[in-house]
């Protein structure tokens, strides 16, 4: 494998983060090492948007722009900007949300402006939607806005469309898109810190975490992908990479479709993996 033209690429949730929801020190430090010395291509594809994506990789070296927000979108933290974004048609956002009415439920619509993510919902929102706001307010990257009519045709393009809830209610708005054939990609799994919880995301029918990275592939010149990923919205680049690496705690079919199996995420394993295949 020649290190100068393969891309190692890795979700965040469950497979580079621990239980704590943190790059540990010591993943940190060997990620940091290899790049410096061996010249590894290093990046992350996770469906978070910068917001918070960013200030859990603050002690690693990211030379590369990352996959966010599912592959919705490309971000350069050293340029602090989107360098690519694959928004979803005003149209689809009308009648996706015309669903979410019929189940008395409210998304947010993550809209781009600029280098920022302006996340828009009706006034009221539920008891988990103001715990989700309030661990992503405050930075550059994301702003909230709460007003009456959120769901209007804007100038700034919609990059997702967002809700969380209970598993059971994301699963019903998530059958009904589906059973509809909206024009969209629809992603629904569960909150691996919250049980019972889930989340439902819906992107432009042409996104997913595999057309970002081969946009971020051909754009750097790398002829080669290893992939690592634990859950649902992970299969599809892992079955696009030349080579792919799930954690022991990633859920079943996605272990199916991995190349290589490993320790689980407590134990540094895509770092320590790195290492062993990269020679230290």
């Amino acid at each position: 494998m020649d290190i100068s033209k393969t891309l190692f690429i890795t979700d965040l949730d469950g497979t580079l983060l621990n239980s704590n929801c943190e790059v540990s020190e010591q993943s940190a430090h060997i990620i940091n090492d290899l790049i410096a010395r061996h010249g590894l291509n290093f990046a992350i594809a996770t469906a978070r948007s910068p917001a918070t994506a960013m200030p859990l990789l603050s002690g690693v070296d990211m030379r590369l722009p990352s996959v966010v927000l599912a592959g919705a979108a490309l971000w350069d933290e050293k340029v602090a900007a989107y360098t690519h974004t694959w928004p979803i048609d005003e149209s689809i956002i009308t009648k996706i949300c015309q669903i979410y009415e019929q189940h008395g439920a409210h998304p947010f619509i993550y809209r781009q402006s600029g280098a920022q993510l302006l996340a828009h919902h009706i006034n009221s929102i539920s008891a988990r939607e103001a715990d989700f706001m309030k661990s992503r307010t405050g930075t550059h990257y994301k702003d909230f806005i709460l007003d009456d009519k959120p769901y209007e045709p804007s100038s700034c393009p919609a990059l997702i469309v967002f809700s969380t809830d209970r598993y059971p209610v994301m699963e019903e708005i998530y059958n009904d898109i589906l059973s509809q054939n909206i024009d969209c990609h629809p992603i629904c799994y569960c909150d691996i810190y919250a049980p019972g919880y889930g989340y439902l995301e819906i992107y432009g029918s042409q996104v997913s975490k595999a057309v970002a990275i081969k946009t971020l592939a051909h754009e750097c010149g790398f002829d080669k992908i290893v992939a690592f990923g634990d859950n649902v919205n992970d299969m599809e680049m892992m079955q696009m990479a030349d080579y792919s690496v799930a954690p022991s705690n990633a859920l079943p079919m996605v272990k199916r479709v991995a190349s290589e199996i490993i320790g689980c995420n407590d134990d540094d394993s895509v770092a320590w993996w790195l290492a062993h295949n990269l020679g230290q």
